[in-house]
């Protein structure tokens, strides 16, 4: 996946994404508002320089480092 270009950008003021709540839920994060990098992509977090995944899976979280600016 490439990086959002700055007119992809602009076209994701508007954009939303979806809640991502699935069945036996053991954990649930709470973010607002998302980038425009994140509507851009379609992707949580999904800044590269974001932290969060990184984070998650340091913590245990994941077994997987996930990379969602790379479609990962």
């Amino acid at each position: 996946m490439s990086r959002p270009t700055s007119a992809d950008l602009a076209a994701a003021t508007a954009r939303t994404l979806p809640d991502v709540i699935g069945p036996r839920l053991d954990m649930l994060f709470v973010g607002i508002n998302p980038g425009l990098y994140s509507g851009a992509t379609g992707f949580h977090f999904a800044r590269p320089g974001n932290r969060f995944w990184k984070a998650i899976h340091g913590a245990g979280g994941y077994d997987n480092l996930i990379w969602p600016h790379l479609g990962q």
